[in-house]
């Protein structure tokens, strides 16, 4: 017995689309929260380390 496969999703395509704008229309849109940022952040700058000088510019070799 073959199964009716394509008259099933055909048909249930059919009832899930309807219900689909059904409910859309019943639905109120709201806008989406934004941000009052305008533009690119900052670029961002490393704190120095404890002793005064920029992070990675040290040699590890020269402090051992």
């Amino acid at each position: 017995m073959r199964m009716p496969l394509l008259a099933y999703f055909l048909v249930m395509g059919i009832i899930l689309f309807s219900g689909l704008i059904l409910v859309s229309g019943q639905l109120e849109s709201k806008s989406l929260p934004v941000s009052q940022r305008i533009g690119v952040p900052p670029p961002f700058k490393a704190p120095p380390d404890a002793n005064g000088s920029p992070a990675g510019t040290m040699n590890s070799a020269v402090e051992q």
